[in-house]
């Protein structure tokens, strides 16, 4: 590693590009193996699950349910650690809960098996994701929005590749083996890699952060005092407005995502085989949507988040008319491209209102948030369609929810990029 250090910090020998780039590499493969893989499986695995116990929708969505709310509770205290203790140690930790998890789907039989696991599942894979976001957010500014949506891109890829080595491994060994024999990624490519090319903060290595110039670089050590109090940013009416948009629109982009497959298979008609490559294509287009939306960010700030929310009520409302592939190819497009922005916002939004002086702890604790909104929006969204025996009434309800998140940004003020642009100026 000392051998890395010197040749990405070398003065006279300047290399070819910023190290921050190798750290985005590093989250990838994290974000890859430990956040995508887990989530993308589980809508891939409900329907062998029901049919196996014959539990409802809303009973297997549980998994999910659980997994968000631990993963919420997870993110208040996770914030601090990171702040104590670093980013390589969380995600040394994180990384075994989640391979440990997986591993454990073996032994489900039972509902409250699918609760327990799900707990632990979301208490790795949500602290892992607030790690990376924090860790790429210390190293870039102006390039901030590209830079997330191209680490976090880790479940478009997931999405987009995991039906093809899934379905093999469901066929030969059943839904638990092949959940275990995924976690395989996580022992074996993610945590090394991690490891190897992480490092905490640019000055470990005499840099300085992407975006920031000298001048400003001088005028962040003398922050003004707000951007240090937690607990009066906590009260603020930006942090509420946010906390009110990332919720409303964590419970319908997380709600209906975990709906899918179940969705286009059933609701629409279109049989199992295409719901799964339907969602393979809306997740492989994602993968657009985060750098898209992430140069949009760079760009616009807060509205390109609110052009990001409206463009989530699109892929709602192009839901209703699902019913053959021209209506599908429309359907995923529009969810897929927006379902990219939301993996970003989060610690965007953070960075540019709130700052780097206590960025793991509001990045922690809005991505609590979120989660609450990814835990309840599954199981409402499975409860509507056990009661109804339909999805309308649960897409009514995201389309309303998407349009408030919307609204409640224009609240939202980037009071630490504005700063900085004022320090640029003098």
């Amino acid at each position: 590693m000392r051998v890395i250090d010197t040749y990405f910090s070398n003065k006279d020998r300047p290399a070819p590009f910023y190290y921050g780039w190798m750290i985005v590499f590093a989250s990838l493969i994290c974000h890859l193996f430990i956040f995508g893989v887990p989530t993308i499986m589980l809508p891939q695995i409900y329907g062998p699950m029901t049919q196996q116990f014959d539990w409802s929708r809303s009973d297997v969505t549980i998994l999910a349910s659980a997994k968000f709310i631990s993963g919420a509770i997870a993110a208040f205290f996770i914030g601090e650690f990171i702040q104590k203790f670093g980013v390589r140690l969380t995600a040394f930790l994180t990384s075994f809960v989640v391979g440990l998890s997986m591993m454990s789907f073996i032994f489900i039989s039972e509902i409250w098996h699918l609760a327990v696991v799900g707990v632990f599942l979301g208490i790795g894979s949500l602290s892992l994701v607030i790690t990376i976001k924090v860790l790429v957010s210390r190293w870039f500014q102006g390039s901030l929005g590209l830079a997330l949506g191209l680490a976090l891109m880790g479940t478009s890829i997931a999405g987009s590749t995991l039906t093809f080595v899934l379905e093999p491994l469901l066929d030969a060994y059943g839904w638990r083996v092949a959940v275990a024999i995924l976690s395989a990624g996580i022992w074996f490519i993610a945590l090394p890699i991690f490891m190897i090319i992480a490092r905490e903060y640019p000055d470990d290595m005499g840099l300085k952060t992407e975006g920031v110039s000298d001048k400003a670089k001088s005028a962040i050590k003398d922050l003004p005092a707000h951007f240090f109090d937690f607990v009066g940013t906590v009260k603020g009416t930006t942090f509420i407005a946010m906390s009110i948009g990332v919720f409303l629109i964590g419970f319908v982009d997380q709600g209906l995502l975990q709906h899918t497959v179940e969705f286009l298979d059933k609701d629409a008609g279109l049989g199992r085989d295409m719901a799964r490559y339907g969602f393979s294509l809306l997740m492989t287009i994602s993968l657009f949507g985060k750098i898209g939306f992430g140069w949009l960010f760079d760009r616009l700030a807060i509205k390109g988040v609110i052009i990001c929310y409206l463009s989530i009520g699109l892929g709602v409302l192009l839901a209703f008319p699902v019913g053959g592939l021209e209506t599908l190819l429309a359907f995923a497009i529009a969810r897929g491209i927006s379902h990219g922005g939301t993996i970003v916002d989060v610690p965007y939004l953070c960075r540019q209102a709130f700052g780097p002086a206590i960025l793991a702890r509001t990045i922690g604790t809005m991505t609590m948030i979120l989660s609450a909104g990814f835990a309840i929006g599954p199981y409402v969204i499975g409860y509507i369609y056990d009661n109804t025996g339909s999805y309308d009434n649960a897409l009514y309800l995201c389309l309303a929810m998407a349009l408030m998140a919307a609204l409640s940004l224009n609240w939202v003020k980037p009071e630490y990029r504005d700063w900085l642009k004022d320090q640029e100026a003098k």
